[in-house]
Protein backbone atom coordinates (compact mmCIF):
# COMPACT_ATOMS: atom_id res chain seq x y z
CA UNK A 1 0.00 0.00 0.00
CA UNK A 2 1.37 3.79 -0.89
CA UNK A 3 -0.49 7.19 0.12
CA UNK A 4 2.06 9.30 -1.44
CA UNK A 5 2.35 8.57 -5.41
CA UNK A 6 3.89 11.24 -7.28
CA UNK A 7 4.97 9.79 -10.37
CA UNK A 8 2.89 8.99 -13.75
CA UNK A 9 3.61 7.43 -17.02
CA UNK A 10 2.35 8.94 -19.52
CA UNK A 11 1.69 6.82 -22.96
CA UNK A 12 1.50 8.90 -26.35
CA UNK A 13 3.32 7.26 -28.62
CA UNK A 14 0.54 5.95 -30.76
CA UNK A 15 0.23 6.64 -34.26
CA UNK A 16 -3.64 7.24 -34.42
CA UNK A 17 -4.35 5.79 -37.64
CA UNK A 18 -8.19 5.61 -37.33
CA UNK A 19 -8.06 9.36 -37.38
CA UNK A 20 -6.22 9.76 -40.74
CA UNK A 21 -5.70 12.07 -42.56
CA UNK A 22 -5.83 14.17 -39.30
CA UNK A 23 -2.29 12.32 -37.97
CA UNK A 24 -0.42 12.12 -41.28
CA UNK A 25 2.01 15.02 -39.93
CA UNK A 26 0.97 15.12 -36.25
CA UNK A 27 0.58 12.59 -33.29
CA UNK A 28 -2.98 11.72 -32.43
CA UNK A 29 -2.11 13.41 -28.51
CA UNK A 30 -1.59 16.29 -30.30
CA UNK A 31 -5.00 16.34 -31.82
CA UNK A 32 -7.47 19.33 -30.86
CA UNK A 33 -10.70 19.24 -28.75
CA UNK A 34 -11.83 22.37 -27.50
CA UNK A 35 -8.82 24.38 -29.06
CA UNK A 36 -5.96 21.89 -26.67
CA UNK A 37 -4.33 19.20 -27.44
CA UNK A 38 -5.70 15.93 -25.82
CA UNK A 39 -2.71 15.45 -24.17
CA UNK A 40 -2.39 18.75 -22.08
CA UNK A 41 -6.03 17.28 -20.25
CA UNK A 42 -3.72 14.40 -19.52
CA UNK A 43 -0.97 16.54 -18.13
CA UNK A 44 -3.14 18.90 -16.23
CA UNK A 45 -5.05 16.04 -14.64
CA UNK A 46 -1.70 14.45 -13.27
CA UNK A 47 -0.79 17.63 -11.90
CA UNK A 48 -3.23 18.87 -10.47
CA UNK A 49 -4.26 15.13 -8.93
CA UNK A 50 -0.32 15.40 -6.83
CA UNK A 51 1.59 13.88 -8.90
CA UNK A 52 5.27 15.61 -9.26
CA UNK A 53 7.08 13.81 -12.11
CA UNK A 54 6.06 12.75 -15.43
CA UNK A 55 7.51 10.21 -17.96
CA UNK A 56 6.52 10.82 -21.20
CA UNK A 57 6.40 7.77 -24.04
CA UNK A 58 6.30 9.27 -27.39
CA UNK A 59 6.75 7.75 -30.94
CA UNK A 60 4.86 8.83 -33.99
CA UNK A 61 5.95 13.20 -34.97
CA UNK A 62 7.78 12.57 -31.00
CA UNK A 63 8.66 15.89 -31.92
CA UNK A 64 5.57 17.65 -31.64
CA UNK A 65 4.59 16.19 -28.60
CA UNK A 66 8.09 16.76 -27.32
CA UNK A 67 8.60 20.79 -28.15
CA UNK A 68 4.89 21.38 -27.52
CA UNK A 69 4.92 19.89 -23.68
CA UNK A 70 8.30 21.05 -23.04
CA UNK A 71 6.73 24.47 -24.27
CA UNK A 72 3.97 24.65 -22.35
CA UNK A 73 5.10 23.09 -18.88
CA UNK A 74 8.24 24.68 -18.69
CA UNK A 75 8.90 24.06 -14.83
CA UNK A 76 6.81 20.60 -14.94
CA UNK A 77 9.54 17.40 -14.00
CA UNK A 78 8.62 16.29 -17.37
CA UNK A 79 10.77 13.17 -19.03
CA UNK A 80 10.61 11.92 -22.67
CA UNK A 81 11.05 7.94 -23.88
CA UNK A 82 11.37 7.25 -27.76
CA UNK A 83 9.34 4.44 -28.69
CA UNK A 84 10.78 3.71 -32.14
CA UNK A 85 8.97 0.81 -33.22
CA UNK A 86 5.26 0.33 -33.06
CA UNK A 87 5.50 -2.85 -30.59
CA UNK A 88 2.51 -1.96 -28.53
CA UNK A 89 1.28 0.14 -25.23
CA UNK A 90 2.82 -3.02 -22.54
CA UNK A 91 5.82 -2.54 -24.89
CA UNK A 92 6.10 1.24 -24.34
CA UNK A 93 5.44 0.92 -20.45
CA UNK A 94 9.17 -1.24 -20.66
CA UNK A 95 10.98 1.16 -21.84
CA UNK A 96 10.21 3.56 -18.53
CA UNK A 97 10.89 0.83 -15.91
CA UNK A 98 14.33 2.70 -15.65
CA UNK A 99 12.84 5.98 -14.58
CA UNK A 100 9.74 5.29 -11.76
CA UNK A 101 10.17 3.52 -8.90
CA UNK A 102 7.43 2.19 -6.67
CA UNK A 103 3.92 2.45 -7.52
CA UNK A 104 3.47 4.92 -10.23
CA UNK A 105 -0.07 6.27 -12.34
CA UNK A 106 -0.09 5.07 -16.38
CA UNK A 107 -2.17 7.41 -18.48
CA UNK A 108 -3.41 6.76 -22.08
CA UNK A 109 -1.97 10.15 -23.90
CA UNK A 110 -4.83 10.32 -26.27
CA UNK A 111 -8.00 10.15 -23.86
CA UNK A 112 -9.67 12.80 -22.19
CA UNK A 113 -9.17 12.35 -18.37
CA UNK A 114 -9.88 15.00 -15.25
CA UNK A 115 -7.91 15.35 -12.03
CA UNK A 116 -11.28 13.27 -10.37
CA UNK A 117 -10.78 10.13 -12.38
CA UNK A 118 -6.89 10.18 -11.23
CA UNK A 119 -7.80 10.74 -8.17
CA UNK A 120 -10.13 7.71 -7.39
CA UNK A 121 -7.47 5.73 -8.97
CA UNK A 122 -5.42 6.04 -6.63
CA UNK A 123 -7.80 6.01 -3.61
CA UNK A 124 -8.46 3.01 -4.83
CA UNK A 125 -5.31 1.46 -5.06
CA UNK A 126 -4.10 3.03 -1.81
CA UNK A 127 -7.11 1.55 0.40
CA UNK A 128 -6.83 -1.97 -1.11
CA UNK A 129 -4.64 -5.10 -1.11
CA UNK A 130 -4.04 -4.51 -4.83
CA UNK A 131 -0.83 -4.97 -7.30
CA UNK A 132 -2.73 -2.65 -9.98
CA UNK A 133 -6.17 -0.72 -10.00
CA UNK A 134 -7.62 0.37 -13.18
CA UNK A 135 -10.25 2.82 -14.32
CA UNK A 136 -13.39 1.41 -15.51
CA UNK A 137 -16.26 3.12 -17.63
CA UNK A 138 -19.81 2.43 -18.92
CA UNK A 139 -20.12 2.76 -22.58
CA UNK A 140 -23.10 2.51 -25.21
CA UNK A 141 -20.25 0.20 -27.64
CA UNK A 142 -18.60 -2.08 -25.49
CA UNK A 143 -16.93 -3.80 -28.25
CA UNK A 144 -14.74 -0.89 -29.55
CA UNK A 145 -12.98 -0.98 -25.86
CA UNK A 146 -11.72 -3.50 -23.83
CA UNK A 147 -14.47 -4.92 -21.55
CA UNK A 148 -13.49 -5.73 -18.31
CA UNK A 149 -15.05 -8.70 -16.69
CA UNK A 150 -15.14 -8.66 -13.14
CA UNK A 151 -15.52 -11.28 -10.12
CA UNK A 152 -16.37 -9.97 -7.11
CA UNK A 153 -14.70 -7.01 -7.49
CA UNK A 154 -11.55 -7.68 -8.62
CA UNK A 155 -10.68 -7.66 -12.39
CA UNK A 156 -10.57 -11.35 -14.00
CA UNK A 157 -9.71 -10.08 -18.39
CA UNK A 158 -10.22 -7.18 -20.26
CA UNK A 159 -11.20 -9.10 -23.72
CA UNK A 160 -9.91 -6.06 -26.48
CA UNK A 161 -11.84 -8.35 -28.94
CA UNK A 162 -15.72 -8.77 -27.26
CA UNK A 163 -18.12 -8.56 -29.56
CA UNK A 164 -21.22 -10.40 -28.09
CA UNK A 165 -20.38 -9.55 -24.51
CA UNK A 166 -23.10 -8.62 -22.12
CA UNK A 167 -20.35 -6.66 -20.10
CA UNK A 168 -20.76 -2.97 -20.29
CA UNK A 169 -17.62 -1.58 -18.47
CA UNK A 170 -14.99 -0.79 -20.44
CA UNK A 171 -11.14 -0.04 -19.90
CA UNK A 172 -10.74 3.68 -19.66
CA UNK A 173 -7.15 3.98 -19.81
CA UNK A 174 -5.97 5.27 -16.13
CA UNK A 175 -3.55 2.73 -14.21
CA UNK A 176 -1.67 2.36 -10.95
CA UNK A 177 0.73 -0.56 -10.35
CA UNK A 178 3.50 -1.15 -8.25
CA UNK A 179 6.56 -2.30 -9.46
CA UNK A 180 5.88 -6.05 -10.19
CA UNK A 181 4.20 -4.43 -13.86
CA UNK A 182 7.38 -4.68 -15.01
CA UNK A 183 8.04 -8.86 -15.14
CA UNK A 184 4.75 -9.95 -15.65
CA UNK A 185 5.11 -7.19 -18.86
CA UNK A 186 7.79 -9.87 -19.77
CA UNK A 187 5.84 -12.58 -19.11
CA UNK A 188 2.94 -11.23 -21.81
CA UNK A 189 2.85 -12.63 -24.96
CA UNK A 190 2.84 -10.28 -28.09
CA UNK A 191 -0.75 -10.52 -29.84
CA UNK A 192 0.23 -9.95 -33.86
CA UNK A 193 3.60 -8.50 -32.49
CA UNK A 194 2.28 -6.22 -29.93
CA UNK A 195 2.62 -6.06 -26.35
CA UNK A 196 -0.90 -5.08 -25.19
CA UNK A 197 -0.60 -3.53 -21.62
CA UNK A 198 -4.62 -4.34 -20.72
CA UNK A 199 -2.83 -8.29 -21.30
CA UNK A 200 -0.87 -8.04 -18.03
CA UNK A 201 -3.75 -8.65 -16.00
CA UNK A 202 -3.37 -12.31 -16.91
CA UNK A 203 0.36 -12.43 -15.21
CA UNK A 204 0.16 -9.78 -12.25
CA UNK A 205 0.42 -11.95 -9.30
CA UNK A 206 -2.16 -10.65 -7.19
CA UNK A 207 -5.28 -8.96 -7.09
CA UNK A 208 -6.37 -6.19 -9.53
CA UNK A 209 -9.03 -3.75 -8.27
CA UNK A 210 -11.06 -1.68 -10.59
CA UNK A 211 -12.90 2.10 -9.68
CA UNK A 212 -15.97 3.41 -11.98
CA UNK A 213 -15.09 6.49 -13.24
CA UNK A 214 -18.29 7.91 -15.50
CA UNK A 215 -17.90 11.14 -16.25
CA UNK A 216 -14.18 12.34 -16.64
CA UNK A 217 -13.61 10.32 -19.51
CA UNK A 218 -14.09 11.08 -23.18
CA UNK A 219 -12.60 9.08 -26.09
CA UNK A 220 -11.78 10.90 -29.38
CA UNK A 221 -10.37 7.71 -30.75
CA UNK A 222 -12.42 8.11 -34.10
CA UNK A 223 -12.81 11.23 -36.46
CA UNK A 224 -17.03 11.46 -35.16
CA UNK A 225 -15.40 11.05 -31.60
CA UNK A 226 -12.96 14.32 -31.58
CA UNK A 227 -16.43 16.36 -33.06
CA UNK A 228 -18.43 15.02 -30.17
CA UNK A 229 -15.94 15.15 -27.36
CA UNK A 230 -15.10 19.14 -28.32
CA UNK A 231 -18.99 19.78 -28.34
CA UNK A 232 -18.98 17.91 -24.81
CA UNK A 233 -16.10 19.85 -23.35
CA UNK A 234 -17.67 23.04 -25.15
CA UNK A 235 -21.08 23.00 -23.72
CA UNK A 236 -19.93 23.09 -20.28
CA UNK A 237 -18.42 26.32 -20.83
CA UNK A 238 -20.89 29.40 -20.36
CA UNK A 239 -21.11 31.47 -23.86
CA UNK A 240 -18.22 31.62 -25.95
CA UNK A 241 -14.57 32.13 -26.10
CA UNK A 242 -13.07 34.61 -28.27
CA UNK A 243 -9.37 35.57 -28.20
CA UNK A 244 -8.75 39.23 -27.89
CA UNK A 245 -6.85 39.22 -31.31
CA UNK A 246 -9.46 37.72 -33.38
CA UNK A 247 -11.45 40.06 -35.95
CA UNK A 248 -14.57 39.04 -35.57
CA UNK A 249 -16.78 41.25 -38.49
CA UNK A 250 -19.81 43.37 -37.24
CA UNK A 251 -22.27 41.33 -39.00
CA UNK A 252 -20.32 38.08 -38.05
CA UNK A 253 -22.24 35.56 -35.78
CA UNK A 254 -20.02 33.81 -33.06
CA UNK A 255 -22.55 31.60 -31.08
CA UNK A 256 -22.54 30.03 -27.65
CA UNK A 257 -20.41 27.40 -27.14
CA UNK A 258 -18.07 28.08 -30.02
CA UNK A 259 -14.27 29.50 -29.70
CA UNK A 260 -12.52 31.10 -32.13
CA UNK A 261 -8.70 31.48 -31.41
CA UNK A 262 -5.62 33.68 -31.58
CA UNK A 263 -5.53 36.18 -34.90
CA UNK A 264 -8.16 34.44 -36.60
CA UNK A 265 -10.20 36.12 -39.03
CA UNK A 266 -14.27 35.99 -39.63
CA UNK A 267 -16.19 37.72 -42.75
CA UNK A 268 -18.87 39.42 -42.44
CA UNK A 269 -22.42 37.32 -42.36
CA UNK A 270 -20.49 34.17 -41.22
CA UNK A 271 -21.54 32.35 -38.28
CA UNK A 272 -19.69 29.85 -35.95
CA UNK A 273 -21.88 27.67 -34.27
CA UNK A 274 -22.27 26.01 -31.19
CA UNK A 275 -19.89 23.10 -31.20
CA UNK A 276 -17.41 24.81 -33.55
CA UNK A 277 -13.61 25.38 -32.72
CA UNK A 278 -11.27 27.74 -35.06
CA UNK A 279 -7.79 27.38 -33.81
CA UNK A 280 -5.34 30.31 -34.10
CA UNK A 281 -4.67 32.11 -37.11
CA UNK A 282 -7.97 30.51 -39.54
CA UNK A 283 -10.03 32.62 -41.96
CA UNK A 284 -13.78 32.19 -42.38
CA UNK A 285 -15.20 34.15 -45.58
CA UNK A 286 -18.32 35.97 -45.83
CA UNK A 287 -21.82 34.44 -45.33
CA UNK A 288 -20.18 30.86 -44.67
CA UNK A 289 -21.55 28.84 -42.09
CA UNK A 290 -19.69 26.88 -39.49
CA UNK A 291 -21.70 23.83 -37.44
CA UNK A 292 -20.25 21.89 -35.26
CA UNK A 293 -16.80 21.70 -36.56
CA UNK A 294 -12.90 21.94 -36.16
CA UNK A 295 -10.95 24.37 -38.11
CA UNK A 296 -6.95 23.65 -37.55
CA UNK A 297 -4.53 26.21 -36.86
CA UNK A 298 -3.79 28.55 -40.36
CA UNK A 299 -6.81 26.63 -42.09
CA UNK A 300 -8.36 29.38 -45.29
CA UNK A 301 -12.26 28.89 -45.56
CA UNK A 302 -13.75 31.33 -48.54
CA UNK A 303 -17.15 32.89 -48.75
CA UNK A 304 -19.83 31.16 -48.77
CA UNK A 305 -19.13 28.12 -47.21
CA UNK A 306 -20.87 25.50 -45.36
CA UNK A 307 -19.19 22.86 -43.03
CA UNK A 308 -21.14 20.87 -40.68
CA UNK A 309 -19.38 18.03 -38.63
CA UNK A 310 -16.10 18.41 -40.44
CA UNK A 311 -12.86 18.83 -39.66
CA UNK A 312 -10.34 20.82 -41.52
CA UNK A 313 -6.61 20.21 -41.16
CA UNK A 314 -3.93 22.93 -40.52
CA UNK A 315 -3.16 24.35 -43.41
CA UNK A 316 -5.93 23.08 -45.41
CA UNK A 317 -7.66 25.58 -47.91
CA UNK A 318 -11.25 25.42 -48.60
CA UNK A 319 -12.35 27.26 -51.94
CA UNK A 320 -15.69 29.21 -52.02
CA UNK A 321 -19.10 27.68 -52.16
CA UNK A 322 -18.10 24.06 -50.78
CA UNK A 323 -20.50 22.57 -49.17
CA UNK A 324 -20.06 20.10 -46.41
CA UNK A 325 -24.10 19.85 -45.63
CA UNK A 326 -22.87 16.54 -42.88
CA UNK A 327 -25.19 13.95 -41.45
CA UNK A 328 -24.59 10.21 -40.85
CA UNK A 329 -22.46 7.74 -42.76
CA UNK A 330 -21.15 4.47 -43.15
CA UNK A 331 -17.76 4.52 -42.64
CA UNK A 332 -14.54 2.03 -43.05
CA UNK A 333 -11.16 2.67 -40.90
CA UNK A 334 -8.68 0.27 -40.62
CA UNK A 335 -10.65 -2.13 -42.34
CA UNK A 336 -13.69 -1.99 -40.09
CA UNK A 337 -16.99 -0.84 -40.87
CA UNK A 338 -18.44 1.64 -38.69
CA UNK A 339 -22.33 2.28 -38.88
CA UNK A 340 -24.44 5.22 -38.99
CA UNK A 341 -22.02 7.71 -37.71
CA UNK A 342 -22.72 11.36 -37.50
CA UNK A 343 -19.33 13.02 -39.73
CA UNK A 344 -19.27 15.63 -42.38
CA UNK A 345 -16.14 15.43 -44.27
CA UNK A 346 -12.54 15.14 -43.01
CA UNK A 347 -9.75 17.36 -45.00
CA UNK A 348 -6.34 16.71 -44.40
CA UNK A 349 -3.05 18.99 -43.35
CA UNK A 350 -2.72 21.29 -46.50
CA UNK A 351 -4.80 19.78 -48.87
CA UNK A 352 -6.83 22.11 -51.31
CA UNK A 353 -11.15 21.56 -51.99
CA UNK A 354 -11.59 23.99 -54.77
CA UNK A 355 -14.49 26.23 -55.68
CA UNK A 356 -18.16 25.12 -55.16
CA UNK A 357 -17.19 21.47 -54.33
CA UNK A 358 -19.67 19.08 -52.36
CA UNK A 359 -17.82 16.66 -49.80
CA UNK A 360 -20.47 14.34 -49.11
CA UNK A 361 -20.80 12.63 -45.24
CA UNK A 362 -18.40 10.69 -44.33
CA UNK A 363 -15.75 11.65 -47.04
CA UNK A 364 -12.06 12.20 -46.62
CA UNK A 365 -9.48 14.26 -48.49
CA UNK A 366 -5.81 13.23 -47.54
CA UNK A 367 -2.99 15.05 -46.40
CA UNK A 368 -1.87 18.01 -49.19
CA UNK A 369 -4.35 16.48 -51.61
CA UNK A 370 -6.24 18.86 -54.25
CA UNK A 371 -10.26 18.21 -55.17
CA UNK A 372 -11.25 20.43 -58.26
CA UNK A 373 -13.59 22.69 -58.35
CA UNK A 374 -17.17 21.58 -58.90
CA UNK A 375 -16.36 18.36 -57.70
CA UNK A 376 -18.54 16.08 -55.80
CA UNK A 377 -16.49 13.77 -53.57
CA UNK A 378 -18.00 10.26 -52.38
CA UNK A 379 -15.70 8.41 -50.34
CA UNK A 380 -11.98 9.14 -49.92
CA UNK A 381 -9.01 11.03 -51.60
CA UNK A 382 -5.41 10.12 -50.97
CA UNK A 383 -2.84 12.31 -49.87
CA UNK A 384 -1.05 13.86 -52.05
CA UNK A 385 -3.62 13.06 -55.05
CA UNK A 386 -5.10 15.42 -56.96
CA UNK A 387 -9.12 14.79 -58.16
CA UNK A 388 -11.23 16.63 -60.73
CA UNK A 389 -14.91 15.96 -62.03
Amino acid sequence: MNDCITEAVVLAGGEGRRLRPLTTFQPKPMLPVANRPVVEYVLDALFESGIERVVVVVGHRADRIQSHLSGTYPDANIEFVHQDARLGSGHALLLAEELVTGPFVVCNGDNVVDADIISKVLERFSTTDSVATIAVAESDTPEEYGVVVEDNGRIADIDEHAVDSEGYLVNAGVYVFDGTVFEALRRTPPHDGETRLPDVVHYLEGNVTSVLVNGGWLDPSHPWGLLSVTETLLARRHGSAVAASARIHERAVVGDHAVVGDDCDVGPGAVISGGSCLQNNVSVGANSVIERSILSTDARVGAGVVLRDSVVGPGATVGDGVVSPGGHADVILEGRLYTDRRLGSIIGDRAEVGANVTLTAGSRVGAEAVVGAGTVLHGDVRERVEVTH
